[in-house]
């Protein structure tokens, strides 16, 4: 049902934000794309009392879900938060937060700063801009694929859209989905399905010209760093084009005719719909399968070019006259001939030097059309770059994955750690940082016990992740590496991945007799038995920048479980103790 639009002052819009009322559905939002200048425009025409365009909510459990207006809401809030300020009469002013109480309140939880030595709105136009009046249209339902279509229909003709967004925009096939997953596990913006407005930062993509403060950096991602594709490609979701041509590769059995009228096809919003083709055949490989699959190749692709390309970017490498240009079609070529080499044939690669010389200028020798690509060019290009690598693959000795193999769903863990902190937990080691006595920390060994207790609380099917080898802070890091001597310690953010490596050095032992060391004291220590067997068979070794670390896979029960006679859950990113009647929460997650 739709309610008849009404005016919803600022003042009301920013109470529900910083409540947490406002929340975003990743599985058909963009991401946070406007540039400062389009929210100075923005908020120039509230402070002139200009109309702005009608946003439209989905009302859900006392929550709204923003169908319309993510943009235009994160501008405003933005602006109140001193995130920009914009120009008036020649000078560049900014919103004078000790004038608006509730948002002064947030200062006083440390929620929001102050931006110091700025020129200020007056206390007029403070109280003008928050009592403006925007138009909203609340959307009353409870069904989920009623607000799917809703979106798509606004959507699907928005003029800003690239043609990948449009396609993606409110489709919840199980193509899209998978899609838009692994997609963002690559970018480095995983996170849960539903979001709070005030976490999309976080997940959205900046550059270093752009400044938004966003949590990706273009610059940083594998796309742009590798220069597979441009700043401004990735920003139009080009990524998530390149990725469906790939799916569609795979998942048809053949390389995919890339064509925009193609492409429109699968996503059923072409002249002949063959969406129904392509669940079917993901369906019959299964999603997660191939899930699996993409990301176990694109993370060797990711170890060679990366830790053995010597400084050099894949881009130069497959087509050393690029210039300015992306390489997509040959990283497709190279994807492509890495795939069948690797889940098709099970073969694993062995001599990296000779992978990157065998792939130097492949451009020039693959066949190459301006305005489309045929199925038999394509096989020609894999079978050409397949002959050229495959002598430096050798058969696998395991169906397993490597530890290598890890490195996007690794990355991926700690991006989702930031909107997700209760799930995840991260130690770096279990030696002291005292500088004049390294000794095994047997008190810090407890706490992780009780974090494996507290994890496991989260509730019934709940997973989450314990990673030894991380540190959190750069104070942290810093410290590990002047102790340490470790140099230039790889980093993802603000993590730095110090590996365990140097522990098992201190102890005098191999890094597998370490990790034995570590698994045998989880065994025998006082954890509850179903719990200690499920965490011990999820203990996974994995390989980031030369440096290992250890994941340790913590899933619930059917019920809580105490250590040492007590009852312990994660509060955010805490281990706590859990007494008296609040027990009774813990057990009603397991319901």
């Amino acid at each position: 049902m739709i309610e008849s639009p009404r005016g919803m002052t600022i003042m009301e819009a920013y109470e529900l934000y910083r409540n947490n009322r406002l929340i975003i559905n990743r599985r058909y939002q963009r991401k946070l794309v406007w540039s400062q200048n389009e929210k100075r425009s923005l908020i120039d025409s509230i402070l002139k009392q200009y109309p702005i365009p009608l946003i439209l909510l989905a009302s859900k459990e006392e929550k709204f879900e923003i169908i319309d207006g993510m943009q235009r809401l994160n501008a405003i809030f933005g602006f109140i938060e001193n995130h920009f300020g914009i120009e008036i009469d020649g000078e560049e002013k900014y919103f004078n937060i000790p004038d608006y109480t509730f948002a002064q309140t947030q200062i006083s939880k440390g929620i929001i700063f102050i931006k110091e030595g700025v020129s200020l709105l007056t206390q007029e136009q403070v109280s003008s801009f928050i009592q403006y009046p925007f138009p909203v249209t609340i959307f009353k339902t409870g069904s989920t694929d009623e607000i799917n279509e809703t979106f798509r229909r606004i959507n699907s003709t928005g003029k800003k859209l690239s043609h990948q967004e449009v396609r993606q925009a409110g489709n919840v096939s199980k193509f899209s989905l998978l899609v838009r997953e692994v997609s963002s596990e690559i970018r480095g913006d995983a996170s849960r399905e539903i979001l709070l407005l005030q976490d999309m930062p976080e997940i959205s993509i900046d550059s270093k010209l752009s400044k938004h403060q966003y949590g990706i950096n273009a610059e940083e991602t594998f796309w742009c760093k590798q220069g597979v594709l441009n700043i401004s490609d990735l920003k139009e979701s080009e990524d998530e084009q390149v990725l469906a041509d790939i799916i569609l590769s795979v998942s048809l059995g053949e390389p995919f005719p890339a064509s925009r009228r193609a492409f429109d096809n699968y996503y059923g919003s072409g002249d002949d719909n063959k969406s129904n083709d392509i669940e079917i055949k993901i369906n019959s490989l299964g999603a997660e399968n191939l899930r699996s699959n993409l990301l176990t190749v694109y993370s060797e692709i990711v170890n060679i070019v990366e830790y053995h390309f010597e400084g050099e970017r894949l881009k130069n490498v497959l087509n050393p006259s690029a210039g300015g240009n992306p390489v997509k079609e040959a990283f497709y070529t190279m994807f492509m001939a890495f795939y069948d080499l690797m889940i098709n044939d099970n073969l694993v690669p062995f001599d990296y030097k000779k992978i990157k010389e065998s792939l130097r200028n492949i451009h020039s020798k693959l066949i190459r059309s301006r305005n489309y690509t045929t199925t038999d060019d394509r096989i020609n290009n894999i079978n050409v770059c397949k002959g050229l690598i495959q002598n430096y693959f050798k058969k696998s000795a395991s169906t397993f994955r490597s530890s290598t193999s890890y490195i996007i769903d690794f990355q991926a863990y700690l991006m989702k750690s930031k909107t997700e902190s209760a799930i995840y937990d991260f130690k770096q080691g279990f030696y002291t940082l005292n500088p004049t006595k390294r000794e095994f920390d047997e008190a810090s060994f407890y706490k992780i016990l009780c974090n494996i207790s507290a994890l496991a609380n989260l509730g019934k099917n709940k997973i989450g992740f314990l990673f030894i080898g991380v540190t959190d802070k750069e104070k942290d890091t810093i410290q590990v590496e002047k102790l340490d001597g470790l140099v230039d310690t790889p980093r993802f953010h603000d993590f730095g991945i110090v590996g365990l490596e140097r522990e098992a050095k201190i102890k005098g032992v191999s890094l597998d007799q370490y990790i034995s060391f570590i698994t045998g004291k989880i065994s025998s220590s006082n954890l509850e038995t179903g719990l200690k067997t499920r965490v011990t068979t999820n203990i996974t070794p994995i390989t980031y920048h030369n440096n290992t670390i250890l994941m340790i896979r913590v899933d619930a029960g059917d019920e809580p479980v105490y250590f040492e006679d007590k009852l312990y859950q994660r509060d955010g990113a805490n281990c706590v103790e859990v007494q008296g009647a609040k027990q009774k929460d813990i057990f009603n997650l397991f319901k």
